[in-house]
């Protein structure tokens, strides 16, 4: 593509530069914008081949892993962040590290370079992670959700896996409204209103934005039913939702402060609902009254 690229998501702008092409996967494609238009709000410098180097002075403070393979762990360096991204396909091998200065504005990516020249630094899963980071800098959220835009009026779905986030997208979808994105959403407050934004994907889509209005907690039910929530409950239970690295008190500090001013102006509400278009009346008709 280039080695000077920019992105846009959630109205932030990343600049990424490298001596080598850059490659990008194709979700990112649709979020590129014109370089000489916007002042970049972080800066990743990209470099070929991945450096030697031990972590046995560096402080573990977070690791994604499961029984079987690590995924990313995470050491802190004096004031910087340094991840270390390891590969799906070969246990153990590094597929890329990268560096995080102490003012979350500035990377530095090493990554394998590719037999044409070229290197992926956005590779999965340290695009997600370079969008944590974000909200995290730009005070925001990521969240699991979906998000779906009906007469001006965006609403957040989310819940734990098979809760029926992308059923509801697509109860909403197949009547013709807009789906936000129905599975990674950044939620950033501008001029004071809350506003939704899709993050890329591993497919092509295309930028989107809605003002937030209500956030639904749901789940499966033989009936629908409606309860708004509140307060400490409100505040968990959408954390509970929020992509996050639970290693630094101010990181967690900054998400609750933002959670509660959140939940404080935008309802939150629990819904049980049956897997078809009544719950959109049913929304639409006691989304605040509060209980049903």
């Amino acid at each position: 593509m280039s080695t000077n690229i920019r992105i846009a998501i959630a109205e932030l702008s990343i600049g990424l530069h490298s001596e080598h092409e850059i490659l990008l996967e194709d979700g990112y494609l649709p979020f590129v914008i014109e370089t000489n238009k916007v002042e970049t709000d972080i800066t990743i410098n990209c470099f070929a081949n991945i450096p030697t180097t031990t972590f046995t002075n560096k402080k573990l403070v977070f690791e994604a892993k499961n029984e079987s393979q690590r995924f990313y762990s995470i050491y802190r360096s004096n004031l910087n962040l340094v991840f270390v991204i390891y590969s799906q396909q070969n246990k153990d091998e590094i597929q890329q590290l990268a560096i995080l200065d102490g003012t979350l504005s500035n990377w530095k990516i090493y990554s394998t370079l590719l037999n044409n020249d070229e290197i992926v630094p956005l590779k999965y899963p340290l695009g997600p992670i370079i969008m944590h980071y974000l909200t995290v800098k730009f005070d925001a959220v990521m969240i699991h959700a979906s998000c779906v835009l009906n007469n001006q009026k965006g609403r957040i779905y989310t819940g734990f896996s098979g809760a029926g986030k992308s059923t509801m997208s697509k109860i909403w979808s197949d009547e013709g409204n807009l789906i936000i994105n129905d599975d990674r959403l950044i939620i950033r407050k501008q001029n004071n209103r809350h506003y939704v934004y899709n993050t890329p994907m591993y497919y092509k889509d295309v930028p989107k934005k809605a003002a937030l209005d209500s956030i639904f907690l749901i789940s499966h039910s033989p009936q629908n039913k409606i309860k708004r929530i509140s307060g400490a409950l409100a505040v968990s239970k959408v954390l509970a939702f929020c992509i996050q690295n639970n290693f630094e008190p101010d990181f967690i500090q900054t998400k609750l402060n933002f959670l509660t001013e959140l939940s404080t102006q935008i309802p939150v509400y629990e819904l049980g609902f049956i897997p078809d278009k009544s719950v959109m009346n049913f929304i639409q008709e006691n989304e605040t009254a509060g209980t049903k």
